[in-house]
């Protein structure tokens, strides 16, 4: 039991486990430590344009940004640069980006295609002292139409059945309505096997929930990240964005 924490929350009343610092090399951005306080949400980057004291930085590459667009407010800083323009002088870095350099108690959102660079920029910035830094919770259509090649990450459809029946499904999605969701995710590892043909995700697995346009989605991000699911997001643009785009 040393390598354990308990953790309680006092919003939720529930227990979930989690690895210590030492367990994650310090990294408290790690997919296995992450708390749910330090993965922004759908709700905060529809806010950004509310609160320009926040800066979100796009950590992607140029030609990524060039294929998808970009989130409205946000800044390129490919993740390899990250330590480096934030060393940047407050002049320089305004002049570079157009955007007042963050002090270290500036609230900082960290982006990227699946949230793995946008952790690595996240470490980056807390080792240089900015101590709000956060990443981005949101998964991309991109990384939906890969998933046939990442077995490791699950995807939930929380629709209702009768929506399913009418559309389809998204391929490699299982389906637990938003009102089972909790109780799904509390079914033993065979219970939850035998109900839905997959293995029981543990609390660092990648979980992606989709519904039809994104609202019940991030419900279930915020119910799987209450109950220790540190690697919940939601794919914003959900059945609309995917049936869209499948038919192009």
């Amino acid at each position: 039991m040393a390598n354990i924490v308990l953790l309680f929350s006092l919003c939720t009343g529930l227990l979930f486990v989690a690895a210590s610092p030492n367990d994650c090399g310090g990294n408290r951005f790690a997919p296995a430590c992450i708390e749910p306080q330090l993965v922004a949400t759908t709700a905060d980057i529809d806010d950004l344009p509310n609160h320009p004291e926040k800066l979100l930085i796009d950590v992607r590459e140029p030609s990524e940004l060039a294929a998808t667009g970009q989130i409205p407010t946000s800044i390129n800083i490919p993740l390899k640069t990250v330590r480096t323009e934030l060393n940047l002088s407050s002049e320089d870095f305004e002049k570079k980006y157009g955007r007042k350099k963050p002090t270290t108690n500036d609230p900082i959102i960290f982006s990227c295609r699946s949230g793995v660079r946008a952790g690595q920029a996240a470490l980056e910035a807390d080792q240089l002292g900015y101590k709000n830094a956060k990443k981005m919770s949101i998964a991309t259509y991109e990384e939906v139409l890969d998933l046939p090649n990442h077995p490791e990450k699950l995807l939930i459809d929380v629709r209702n059945p009768d929506e399913l029946a009418e559309t389809g499904k998204i391929p490699t999605s299982i389906n637990i309505p938003l009102p089972q969701l909790e109780q799904g995710l509390k079914l033993t590892d065979d219970e939850f096997k035998a109900k839905y043909g997959r293995d029981k995700p543990g609390t660092s697995t990648e979980l992606i929930f989709h519904c039809k346009m994104g609202g019940r989605a991030q419900k279930a991000t915020d119910l799987a990240s209450s109950l220790g699911f540190s690697n919940a997001r939601n794919y914003k643009g959900s059945w609309t964005e995917w049936a869209a785009k499948q038919e192009k």
